[in-house]
């Protein structure tokens, strides 16, 4: 038996949230188990008033459920008026008592063969039509107001750091809503950089991109993220070029751009050149230091010791306790025949980059 929730919580349709609350309170008190121990109707009652409550208390599914009233409504009022029409109807009224039970069962009766005409079969049809689209567009409509009602409570749980409900809930709006691309990019953002699951990321922005007509900035830098992760580097480079296309105020696209071509590219002057652009715009921060390395060790490669060496300094004044950076300056420093370099790869190995022992062996010995 399907219950009426308003009758449940003994209130009317146009009750306030606050009746709701007050009839809830009264009926959950009147039927817990604990004033009912062992009865049965009392437990029953109890959960279908806790039922009406979760659903007359949340204001997206009340709305929902008043329709779906509303509809059974429409739909038993149409059944009356098509049962007058059909009993009030005088060629269905009794011109005489009716016939008795031999007359009945022995006469033979006329029927009409074509009692059912064309144009009621047309009348049929477009009953039966209308009804199944309105169904189709009451579906569509209660699919949509689902699937925003979750996608907006995802955005509020990632905001306070519930990132598994939240991902939870976006799969469940993607569900509802299949081409609602900031749903995609939502999820996108929990699986690259909280999950680190790069492959559904990419999925994700794969299909943010061909639901839109043109892509942000910043999803073709994530997608480039995401390539860089699963060791594309030819594809990372692409997207982060596309994402500077799209926004050249950009900065941290030039500093993963000219990481890729840096290490994995060996495009060593255009990795300068991008983390250049990145250094002349950005001034601290651990990316800073991050940045001042990376070209540091650009100009290294390209034989370039002076230029090399300026940049790991200025490194170290930004993070003293770097070891790493004490490290690539001594090796710099032997390129130079500088009598700083076995300082240096010392200071390294003391701070615990273990790298560093084997230059101190082979070049320090002295």
């Amino acid at each position: 038996m399907e219950y009426n929730l308003y009758n449940v919580l003994g209130i009317s349709p146009g009750a306030s949230l606050q009746e709701v609350k007050g009839a809830y309170k009264r009926l959950a008190l009147k039927y817990h188990p604990d004033r009912n121990p062992g009865n049965a109707r009392a437990e029953e009652l109890f959960k279908l008033v806790n039922s009406a409550y979760q659903t007359l208390s949340n204001p997206g599914k009340r709305a929902r459920y008043d329709m779906r009233l509303q509809f059974q409504r429409q739909q038993q009022q149409r059944s009356v008026v098509q049962y007058r029409q059909r009993y009030e109807d005088p060629r269905y009224a009794h011109s005489r008592p009716p016939a008795g039970v031999s007359e009945r069962h022995y006469r033979n009766i006329k029927r009409d063969d074509n009692s059912f005409s064309r144009k009621d079969w047309y009348i049929t049809f477009a009953f039966v039509a209308g009804l199944l689209f309105f169904s189709l567009l009451l579906k569509v409509a209660m699919d949509h107001i689902t699937g925003e009602d979750k996608y907006k409570t995802a955005l509020t749980y990632i905001e306070d750091g519930k990132y598994s409900s939240a991902h939870r809930l976006l799969s469940d709006a993607i569900q509802f809503m299949p081409e609602n691309a900031a749903a995609y990019e939502a999820r996108a953002k929990i699986e690259l950089n909280v999950f680190d699951n790069y492959s559904s990321a990419l999925r994700d922005l794969n299909r943010v991109i061909a639901l839109r007509e043109q892509p942000s900035a910043q999803v073709f830098y994530m997608r480039g993220r995401s390539y860089q992760q699963l060791k594309q580097y030819e594809q990372a480079e692409q997207d982060f070029t596309l994402a500077l296309e799209l926004d050249n105020t950009f900065w941290r696209a030039y500093l993963e751009r000219g990481e890729v071509r840096l290490f994995y590219l060996t495009k060593y002057e255009p990795a300068i050149a991008d983390l250049s652009v990145y250094l002349e715009k950005t001034s601290s921060g651990s990316d800073v230091v991050s940045a001042l390395t990376y070209r540091g060790f650009g100009h290294y490669k390209l034989g370039n010791y002076d230029l090399s060496e300026q940049d790991y300094r200025w490194a170290l004044a930004l993070d003293k306790g770097n070891g790493r950076i004490y490290y690539l300056l001594g090796r710099t420093q032997l390129e130079q025949q500088s009598d700083s370099a076995c300082a240096h790869l010392y200071k390294a190995y003391q701070l615990g980059y273990s790298a560093a022992l084997l230059e101190l062996e082979t070049n320090c010995q002295d």
